[in-house]
């Protein structure tokens, strides 16, 4: 039995507010080319629909002594897990950033001093857009008189690493099962709670000196993360269920937020079709804004990061439309609409632009096709530009329609 006088343990605080884009050279071309609608917008979610195998991939290797991870050292030299298929190359960290000084267990209602950040990032190999999500160390539990130091958290970073690693298979694999149904309904928080807390019931043996000193167990607290946590595992879920839902209509929507203030999203009116994934609503249904990235130590990063929103509508049944009324309402700013028709017979239609006419009024209105792959429209200080992939018929053998928002400011 684990001794939990001999447990030292950490719990997660966020610092990116969920799965980030890093905001780089590459991820602006690619989004400015992806924006024109067509070809271009559909090459945007073919990179994203071939992380399918990577994901599916994860999730086979659920055992204690299966895994899809190496060790490996980063350019700074610090050791890190890496994984790859070759479409997306995934890194796990966990970095130290403490003092050498005697670290103690908070007091009741203390939070709970940041030893270390850890991090867990993608690379798509094919657009070469990377993903970031950030969490502070906290250390909640630790035997008495241990000072812990930079080489004594070395000690951790073995059992943190494999608590990593359970966390992300276990996640990849209950997605991917949520995925594997005729009509799915992803709810993203109640999915990640069982991996969650698979993840944290798990208790690691730590060696080296740290064990010599006392410390011969480690347990990681996932649980207050589960929001960040939800939103990586539908970064998972969304390939998958493309490519289980081949036979059905699907449309796979992503708005970025590429401005300097939040932006509030709603779907005013589902007209036709369901969806099957929305974003994870625990903090509101905002897409935050465009920035650097904060850490628990209020270090800033060299690099912004960018989020994104992303759902994901199927038809009801295999002879049905897909139909929708979305908003989107910059912090005290005016709010602009877009209307999403996608027919089972017929050309697809997008529009964009304000109007306080009711939502299925509107729909009605706009949903008339007229051959446009990409529309624009500014609302006050701010433009949205709405792009879809396709105006009819398959890809790959598939309906899939990929619709691209972007949020910029006029």
């Amino acid at each position: 039995m684990t001794d939990p006088d001999q447990t030292l343990s950490l719990q997660l605080t966020p610092i990116t507010a969920g799965f980030a884009h890093i905001l780089d050279d590459n991820l602006e071309a690619a989004l400015d080319k992806a924006k024109q609608g067509g070809d271009p917008t559909q090459e945007w979610f073919d990179a994203q629909n071939q992380t399918a195998d990577f994901w599916g991939w994860i999730a086979d290797h659920t055992g204690p002594d299966d895994n899809p991870f190496a060790p490996a050292v980063d350019p700074q030299g610090n050791p890190i897990q890496i994984a790859s298929n070759g479409n997306v190359d995934m890194r796990n960290g966990a970095f130290y950033r403490g003092s050498n000084q005697l670290v103690t267990a908070p007091k009741p209602g203390d939070p709970p001093p940041i030893v270390g950040i850890g991090t867990v990032q993608t690379h798509n190999t094919t657009n070469a857009i990377s993903r970031d999500i950030s969490f502070g160390l906290g250390l909640v539990g630790i035997p008495g008189g241990i000072v812990l130091s930079k080489k004594l958290f070395a000690d951790l970073l073995s059992p943190a690493y494999k608590n990593f690693k359970t966390l992300l298979t276990k996640m990849s694999s209950q997605f991917k099962q949520a995925t594997e149904v005729e009509t799915p309904d992803i709810d993203p928080d109640a999915e990640a709670e069982g991996p969650i807390e698979d993840a944290t019931a798990e208790v690691g043996d730590v060696g080296g000196e740290l064990a010599e000193q006392g410390a011969e167990y480690l347990a990681v607290d996932w649980g207050s993360v589960i929001g960040e946590a939800a939103g990586l595992g539908v970064i998972a879920a969304i390939p998958l269920l493309v490519s289980y839902l081949g036979h059905k209509m699907v449309n796979s929507v992503e708005i970025h937020n590429l401005t300097d203030t939040d932006v509030s999203w709603d779907v005013l009116a589902q007209v036709h079709g369901e969806p099957s994934i929305i974003p994870k609503e625990d903090k509101g249904k905002v897409i935050p804004k465009m920035d650097y990235n904060t850490d628990s130590w209020g270090d800033k990063t060299t690099v912004k990061v960018a989020y994104a929103a992303n759902f994901q509508f199927i038809n009801s049944t295999d002879y049905t439309d897909i139909g929708y009324v979305l908003s989107l309402s910059p912090a005290g700013g005016p709010t602009a609409k877009t209307v999403t028709a996608i027919p089972w017979a017929g050309d697809n239609t997008i529009w964009a632009g304000q109007s306080g006419d009711d939502p299925n009024q509107l729909y009605q209105e706009h949903s008339v096709p007229d051959g446009r792959l990409s529309v624009a429209a500014t609302f006050g200080s701010y433009k949205v530009t709405w792009s879809i992939s396709k105006l009819h018929g398959e890809t790959e053998g598939a309906y899939f329609y990929g619709v691209l928002g972007l949020i910029e400011k006029a």
